[in-house]
């Protein structure tokens, strides 16, 4: 499984830290910050490659 950051905190941390029993209630929950995480690595990578 790919490990997400937001705002350079592991998402398994703040599931941890939210109770939840497992990783994929966090996702269910916060999928919408975890969308923007990928857009933003999508976007830096294309960026990184054009500037190469």
């Amino acid at each position: 499984m790919q490990v997400f950051y937001y705002k350079k905190v592991d998402i398994n941390y703040v599931s941890q830290r939210l109770g939840h029993s497992n990783i994929e209630t966090t996702y269910k929950y916060y999928s919408h910050v975890i969308k923007e995480l990928r857009e933003e690595e999508e976007k830096l990578t294309i960026e990184t490659f054009e500037n190469m």
